[in-house]
């Protein structure tokens, strides 16, 4: 059994999103016969990427992902991509907390049955019967059959946290959205779908430059108290680019203490 957790854990949601490119254009990016692409594979912990993989079209989500090492205690979030028992167990076994959905064909066993009402359809203790399931991930696991009560839509979550009522198990993988939120945020209003330049090093340029834009803005959202939106401070940022003005005043922020001697008058 999972050793139960003391503190509350660090969320991180883990994604993965393509981004389409034409191969006659970007060779180097050949994804299928005539499509090109290549993948933005996050980490997203709140409003922040921890971390950002750019790799081909071709590379699967959880290659991408299974060199990472996180912290004890960390909660990660995924989807049925990221489903690898081996994978699953090697998170457990460094005290790693996770929730994600187990495929409709799975093989498990009940060993313990909890009382289940309401949007939540199941709540059981299940180890894996299957011989490949048994050996790669010997402990108990939780699965949890949710229909959600807006959609009518059913889902069946698998997590090695024993302690989470169902219905916190079903509002932790909710909040994947969030980062399906930052792909499409970064997409519509910090130019990564159409290149400026056509080789590899001209797009990862790009893409890096639009993130740490990204940061940026959301380090200038988390110090003003006026509740300026992310889109707002990127529609002034625009505006004022060429402008010479105080951005501090602006924002009705005090100035830091340790601002650095402007390198021109």
């Amino acid at each position: 059994m999972a050793p139960q957790p003391q503190k509350a854990p660090q969320i991180k949601i883990i994604d993965a999103t393509t981004i389409d490119l034409c191969a006659a254009v970007f060779p180097w990016a050949m994804f299928r016969t005539r499509k090109g692409a290549i993948k933005l594979h996050t980490v997203l912990t709140g409003l922040l990427p921890q971390c950002v993989l750019v790799t081909d079209g071709k590379t699967h989500d959880l290659q991408a992902v299974q060199g990472l090492r996180f912290q004890p205690g960390d909660l990660l979030i995924f989807d049925r991509a990221y489903l690898d028992y081996a994978w699953l167990y090697q998170l457990h076994q460094d005290t790693v907390w996770f929730v994600t959905r187990l495929k409709s064909n799975s093989c498990y066993k009940v060993i313990q049955e909890q009382p289940a009402s309401g949007p939540v359809l199941a709540d059981q203790v299940i180890r894996l019967s299957s011989p490949k399931g048994q050996a790669c991930y010997p402990e108990p696991l939780r699965r949890v059959h949710y229909r959600d009560p807006e959609t009518s839509k059913e889902y069946v979550f698998l997590t090695n946290r024993l302690d989470l009522s169902a219905l916190e198990v079903a509002e932790l993988y909710r909040r994947r959205w969030q980062v399906e939120l930052f792909f499409k945020w970064i997409k519509q209003n910090l130019k990564i779908k159409a290149f400026y330049g056509t080789s590899k090093n001209a797009v990862l340029i790009q893409i890096w430059t639009a993130l740490i834009a990204y940061l940026l803005l959301v380090w200038v959202k988390f110090k003003t108290k006026a509740g300026w939106g992310l889109l707002e401070l990127t529609r002034l940022a625009q505006t004022m680019l060429l402008e010479r003005m105080d951005l501090w005043a602006l924002l009705g922020l005090r100035p830091p203490d340790n601002r650095q001697p402007l390198l021109f008058n």
